[in-house]
């Protein structure tokens, strides 16, 4: 066997066994603004979302460029465009934005984000429902196999994120 197929096997048996990241689609993020328009803190007008990324993680940054390449330069969502605005964990306690949305595999960082939100009453969401189990993000958005929204009532109450009574209707509350 020559050096490079015996370096090849093993790394290709150690990628084989690393789980792939699934691709933030455009449905992922319209489940996500529909929720997002049930808070019925939001006025009219823009409003800037906070793509919060950990940086040491590439999961956090591939997720994060994913999500702002889907709301583009802005997304139309009832009566606002969301406008992103990417944001490191560190920029949290100081961004000007109105709402979170927390990358997966941001770890311990999301402890921070968590902090922030309670202390500024912004709303957090996310895909990485861990998160929301745990209370560092008030809601989380699965879009596959079907569309399940998750609301951790304690981190939601906290960060003054309400919602409309219809919207308790379609939701999961932890």
């Amino acid at each position: 066997m020559s050096s490079a197929a015996a370096f090849a096997l093993p790394l290709a048996l150690l990628v084989a066994g690393v789980p792939a990241h699934a691709e933030v689609t455009r449905t992922d993020v319209l489940v996500a603004t529909r929720a997002i328009g049930f808070i019925s803190k939001f006025g009219s007008g823009d409003l800037r979302v906070g793509i919060v990324v950990a940086p040491e993680s590439p999961q956090s940054v591939e997720e994060g460029n994913q999500l702002k390449a889907v709301f583009g330069t802005g997304l139309a969502v009832g009566d606002n465009v969301l406008k992103p605005v990417m944001l490191r964990i560190d920029q949290v306690g100081s961004a000007d934005v109105g709402l979170f949305f927390l990358t997966q595999g941001a770890g311990v960082g999301a402890n921070t984000v968590a902090s922030a939100s309670r202390a500024r009453k912004i709303p957090c969401i996310t895909f990485d429902l861990a998160q929301v189990r745990n209370g560092a993000c008030g809601i989380g958005v699965k879009s596959q196999p079907k569309i399940e929204i998750f609301v951790n009532r304690k981190a939601a109450a906290e960060s003054d994120t309400i919602f409309s009574s219809v919207f308790r209707l379609m939701i999961t509350e932890y």
